[in-house]
């Protein structure tokens, strides 16, 4: 039987069907059920679309923090892979910020520190705890610029295969040391 045969037959059935006042009410209340149903799937459509609104103004806040923070701001992968990074941080490192995305944080750092670097990462990953080290990083043309790095693997959300890594320019304070 074909699916409109059957729709046919289906209303004929419906009409045939006697409509007894118990049964006309019945039908008023459940269009009534499906209108306020109706009218509160509305009311919650606005006030997600509201709370979508304010989670993107906040969202754009929160780039615009860290791509402009004073600080040098790294997402670093176990390997010392760049994932992310600010305007700050590539300034550091004396490139654009293309640049410094899947690149190795090391390559970065002096030749004389990359030890101390590598152990320092190695450190963050296996330790749970911040950690902070001192090392130069070595600009093209210019003179080495040294910088504290403080990191820290986030487990909350269960990226243990990445650390968020703050770096702070202390050209200043080694000169004066």
């Amino acid at each position: 039987m074909k699916k409109t045969d059957l729709r046919q037959q289906a209303e004929a059935k419906l009409s045939q069907r006697k409509k007894s006042p118990a049964t006309e009410t019945n039908t008023l209340r459940l269009i009534h059920e499906l209108e306020v149903h109706q009218i509160e799937l509305e009311m919650q459509n606005e006030e997600l679309l509201q709370a979508k609104a304010e989670l993107e103004a906040t969202l754009s806040q929160y780039a615009e923090l860290y791509a402009f923070a004073s600080l040098g701001y790294f997402t670093l992968t176990r390997d010392g892979t760049i994932r992310r990074a600010n305007i700050t941080g590539a300034k550091m490192m004396g490139v654009g910020l293309s640049e410094l995305i899947n690149r190795r944080f090391a390559l970065f750092i002096s030749p004389e520190a990359r030890l101390t670097f590598s152990t320092f990462l190695d450190k963050v990953f296996t330790s749970g705890s911040k950690q902070i080290c001192e090392v130069a990083v070595q600009q093209a043309g210019s003179a080495p610029l040294w910088v504290q790095i403080e990191a820290i693997v986030d487990y909350s959300n269960g990226q243990d295969e990445l650390c968020y890594a703050m770096v702070d320019d202390i050209t200043s304070r080694k000169a004066r040391e």
